[in-house]
C-alpha cells in the first residue's frame, strides 16, 4: 500500500453482526518508513547494513537511506524495488548472492553465510520472521570483513610496535643495571689485587694503605651479614611492637566504646531527672542553680480515691497501674513541649514555659490537660474498674532551680505552685479546674464554664472556671 509517498501495510479485521452479516471492517496502516528509520539507528559496524526482504526478493525496509520503492512522474505509478536492484552496493550484492546461491523460500531457520573474495569478504546472517497474520519476511544482517579485521590488523601492528619498544627499553635498562652493578665489584677486585701484591712484595706503608680497600671489602661482607641479622631482629621487634600497638588500640577502642556507652547511660539518666538545659548548666557550675520566670503554667493532677485503691490492690499491681498511667502522661508532656517536674504518690506535676521560655505555655498546658482526660477515658484496671483524676492549672511567676548536693532534683517555688495545687485539691473528679488568670489568657482559644466564687484554703475567695474544650475541637 502506498500513501503519502511512503510504503505501508494495512492490517484489517472483519466484524460480524449477531445474525452473521458483515457489520464493518477495522483497518490500521503501518508505514514501513518508520522501520527503515529504526534500522538506520542500529550500528552493527561502520559500513554494515540491515535490510528486510520478502521471499520473492522485494525490499521491505533497510538501514540505508535509499527508499525501498520507486515513484513515477508526479509521485504516481509506484513500483516495489527488488533488493538486488538497490542502489546500495552492499545490499545489492548480498541480495544477488542470496538469490543465486540459495533459494529464499527454503530458509526456515537462522543461517550464517559469507561471500566474496578473501580481500573483500562479507559475512551474512539471515533470520526468517513469520507471524499468524501472514507476514513472511527475511531479516538480513551483512557485515564486511574489513570492518572488524581492520581494527585487528591495527591492534596487531600496535602490539608489535610496543613489543619492539619494550625490548629496546629492557635492553637499555639491562645495560645500565649491569654497569651499575659491575663497576663497584671491579673496584673491589682491583683493590683486592693491589692488596695481595703489596702483601707479597712487602711494599712501603703507602702501598699497604690498600688494606683499607681490602678491609672495606671484607667489612662490607661482615656488615651485610650484620645488617641482615639486624634487619631480621628489627623486623621481629617491629612486628612485635605492631602487634602490641594493635592490641593496645583494640583495648583502647573497646574501653572508649565502654566509656561512651556508660556516658550515654549517665546522660540519659541525668536527662530523665533534669531538663536538658539545667543538666548542661550543672556540668559547668557547682553552685546552686536558681532562675526567676515571670510567667509559667503549672498543672497538678491526682487520682480520685487513691487511698481506697491502695488498700484494695497488691503493691505490685498498684505500682504497675501508676507506671502505665504516668508513662502515658510523660508521652503527652513530650508531645506538647512541657516539663515534667515530679510525681508524689498519685500526684503528677508539670510546668510549661521553663527552663526555656515558651510564649504559648498556657495553651500547651490546656491541650495537655484535655489529652489527659482522653487517656483516662480508656484507662481501666484489670477488673474493669475505671479511674478518674482531678486536674488543677494556674499561671503566674515562679522561681525554679536545683538546690543541695545530693539526690538533687529540679523544683519550683512560689505562690503560683501553691495556687495550682489548690486548684487541683478543690476541683472535681474528671474535670479541669483553672484559675481566673488561666481563663483570661485562654478565653479566646478554649471553651470554659464559670464555676463562680469559691473559698480556697490558704487563698480566700477566688473566682475559678472549668476548662471544657478548645474552640477548634468544638468546630
Amino acid at each position: 500500500m502506498f500513501r503519502y509517498g511512503a510504503l505501508g501495510i494495512t492490517a484489517s479485521e472483519l466484524f460480524l453482526n449477531a445474525d452473521g452479516s458483515m457489520g464493518g471492517v477495522m483497518a490500521v496502516d503501518l508505514v514501513l518508513s518508520g522501520m527503515s528509520k529504526f534500522l538506520s539507528t542500529i550500528k552493527v559496524s561502520p559500513s554494515g547494513k540491515i535490510f528486510i526482504i520478502e521471499r520473492s526478493g522485494l525490499l521491505v525496509a533497510s538501514s540505508s537511506t535509499v527508499p525501498p520503492f520507486l515513484l513515477g512522474a508526479g509521485g504516481k505509478n509506484p513500483q516495489r524495488l527488488m533488493a538486488r536492484e538497490s542502489s546500495d552496493r552492499l545490499i545489492r550484492e548480498t541480495a544477488e548472492f542470496l538469490m543465486q546461491e540459495r533459494q529464499l523460500e527454503s530458509i526456515e531457520e537462522v543461517k550464517q553465510l559469507n561471500f566474496g573474495q578473501s580481500s573483500d569478504r562479507s559475512f551474512v546472517q539471515v533470520s526468517p520472521y513469520q507471524d499468524k497474520l501472514g507476514l513472511d519476511w527475511l531479516i538480513v544482517v551483512v557485515v564486511p570483513e574489513s570492518d572488524f579485521m581492520g581494527q585487528i590488523h591495527a591492534n596487531t601492528r600496535r602490539t608489535i610496535q610496543l613489543c619492539v619498544l619494550a625490548l629496546l627499553v629492557a635492553t637499555g635498562f639491562g645495560w645500565m643495571s649491569a654497569h651499575w652493578i659491575s663497576e663497584p665489584i671491579m673496584q673491589l677486585i682491583d683493590g683486592s689485587q693491589k692488596l695481595a701484591k703489596a702483601a707479597l712484595s712487602r711494599c712501603n706503608n703507602d702501598t699497604l694503605a690498600q688494606n683499607v680497600e681490602v678491609r672495606g671489602v671484607q667489612e662490607v661482607k661482615i656488615l651485610a651479614h650484620s645488617f641482615n641479622q639486624m634487619a631480621s631482629q628489627l623486623q621481629e621487634s617491629f612486628g612485635a611492637l605492631e602487634r602490641s600497638n594493635q592490641e593496645l588500640e583494640l583495648r583502647v577502642e573497646k574501653r572508649t566504646a565502654d566509656l561512651r556507652r556508660e556516658r550515654e547511660k549517665s546522660e540519659e539518666l541525668l536527662l530523665n531527672i533534669l531538663p536538658e538545659a539545667i543538666a548542661e548548666k550543672l556540668k559547668q557550675e557547682t553552685q546552686a542553680i536558681a532562675e526567676y520566670f515571670e510567667s509559667v503554667t503549672i498543672l497538678f493532677s491526682d487520682i480520685v480515691g487513691f487511698t481506697t485503691l491502695s488498700a484494695r490492690l497488691a503493691p505490685i499491681d498498684l505500682v504497675n497501674c501508676l507506671n502505665e498511667m504516668f508513662s502515658n502522661f510523660d508521652h503527652l508532656a513530650e508531645k506538647h513541649g512541657l516539663e515534667k517536674i515530679k510525681t508524689i504518690g498519685d500526684a503528677y506535676m508539670m510546668v510549661g514555659g521553663l527552663p526555656i521560655p515558651q510564649s504559648d505555655h498556657a495553651a500547651a498546658m490546656a491541650a495537655m490537660a484535655l489529652d489527659m482526660q482522653k487517656v483516662m477515658q480508656d484507662f481501666t484496671l484489670e477488673n474493669g474498674e475505671a479511674l478518674q483524676i482531678r486536674i488543677g492549672i494556674h499561671t503566674g511567676p515562679v522561681v525554679a532551680g536545683v538546690i543541695g548536693v545530693r539526690k538533687f532534683s529540679y523544683d519550683l517555688w512560689g505562690d503560683t505552685v501553691n495556687t495550682a495545687s489548690r486548684m487541683e485539691s478543690s476541683g472535681t473528679a474528671g474535670r479541669i479546674h483553672v484559675s481566673h488568670q488561666v481563663y483570661e489568657v485562654l478565653k479566646d482559644r478554649f471553651q470554659f464554664e464559670e464555676r463562680g466564687i469559691i473559698s480556697v484554703k490558704g487563698k480566700g475567695e477566688m473566682k475559678t472556671y472549668w476548662l471544657v474544650e478548645s474552640y477548634s475541637a468544638s468546630r
